[in-house]
């Protein structure tokens, strides 16, 4: 005989059911629809050594596809230092010590996180995985929030154009 007074809600199928992942990232079109620069709203979060450089010309090595070999190559192109504050984070500030501190607020650290990893999307729970990174020992104010606390604070930005977003996909 089969329970009709059971409910899709009360069976374990439903509640076993994975949530579906929420990614974020910091919009740039917010910035854009608020009469701000995402390029300089990130560029303020540029450590001071990078401040110091911005504007001066530098070579860099650039992936070029051949198509005679049918192979990528590199080529040495000037360019401004700065001119892609985004990737200036990635690679040098990110990094650098007090890039995250604890003592910042926890929107700016959530989104310093996105900055470092170049504004991948990605979920609030990878993004608490780094933060932990930043905060050996823990005691860190944004740790020490619930998760849903930081959902909450996350969805409610007005100042930092954190979105939910798609998911990444995947290069194949």
């Amino acid at each position: 005989m089969i329970d009709s007074s059971r409910s899709l809600a009360d069976s374990s199928v439903a509640s076993n059911a994975p949530e579906e992942a929420r990614y974020y990232h910091a919009d740039p079109s917010w910035f854009e629809e608020n009469s701000l620069s995402f390029d300089d709203v990130v560029r303020a979060r540029m450590c001071d050594t990078c401040r110091a450089k911005v504007g001066q010309e530098v070579e860099e090595r650039a992936p070029v596809f051949d198509k005679s070999t049918g192979r990528m190559r590199f080529e040495v192109q000037k360019t401004t230092y700065g001119s892609d504050p985004l990737k200036c984070i990635r690679e040098h500030c990110g990094r650098a010590k007090n890039y995250i501190h604890r003592d910042m607020p926890t929107l700016e650290a959530i989104f310093r996180i996105f900055l470092a990893n170049a504004n991948q999307p990605m979920t609030l729970e990878q993004v608490r995985e780094q933060l932990a990174e930043w905060c050996p020992g823990g005691g860190c104010q944004w740790l020490l929030l619930p998760q849903e606390m930081v959902e909450r604070l996350v969805q409610n930005d007005r100042h930092y154009g954190l979105r939910q977003t798609e998911a990444p996909t995947a290069h194949v």
